[in-house]
């Protein structure tokens, strides 16, 4: 996830002095306020590309949802008032991020558990039965792979992986990359730019690796 031209936000600790600034937006029929801040993508304004997932993304009613790389938590509070079934949970290892998505989660009303870290390393083996992620492209494709590979073995049985990416960030080729780790890949929506993708049933790349 980044602005174009800038660094990305995939840090534990940003390095640009704080400056936060307030933004009312409206998703989906909601109308919500965030705390937005330097060194966390999408400084003081909705990414194109964020809000389409938010406006595309279809979840179950119920369940456990993740918010892969949440920033100041657009996805997950768009999912939480959305669809108040589910449990939501969010992370990021961008601590400034996180802060940003307690609070924000407050002031829109919504539960949310917020995990500050390596997803891998905080969320374990947990399950989920969608998982929402606008990636970190310009942090390298090991980094966005890394995020596919974690959603087809977090995913339980039934369960969605929803993803954009930016055309000319190479849109195309991350469609290919689900594909070698989901039996079903749709693109839901293209618009401004952006493709998103809906994911499911997972491959079991290790057995495929023996059989062959």
């Amino acid at each position: 996830m980044s602005d174009a031209g800038r660094t990305h936000y995939f840090v534990e600790r940003p390095e640009a002095p704080s400056s936060p600034r307030e933004i009312e937006v409206e998703v989906r029929g909601h109308r919500l306020s965030f705390v937005t801040d330097r060194g966390v993508f999408s400084h003081g304004r909705v990414d194109a590309g964020s809000r389409l997932l938010a406006e595309q993304m279809r979840l179950p009613d119920e369940g456990d949802l993740l918010d892969w790389g949440c920033a100041w938590g657009l996805l997950g509070v768009v999912a939480a008032r959305t669809w108040p079934g589910l449990r939501i949970a969010l992370v990021d290892v961008n601590e400034r991020a996180c802060d940003l998505a307690r609070e924000n989660a407050r002031r829109n009303g919504v539960e949310a558990e917020v995990l500050c870290g390596d997803a891998h390393e905080v969320l374990g083996d947990r399950g989920f039965d969608a998982i929402v992620c606008n990636p970190p492209i310009s942090a390298g494709r090991a980094a966005v792979l890394a995020v596919m590979d974690h959603a087809a073995r977090a995913l339980r049985p039934g369960g969605s992986f929803w993803m954009v990416a930016a055309t000319k960030k190479g849109a195309k080729t991350l469609c290919r990359e689900l594909e070698a780790r989901f039996a079903c890949v749709e693109r839901v929506a293209l618009h401004g730019g952006y493709r998103v993708y809906r994911a499911a049933e997972p491959i079991d790349r290790e057995v495929e690796e023996r059989d062959e």
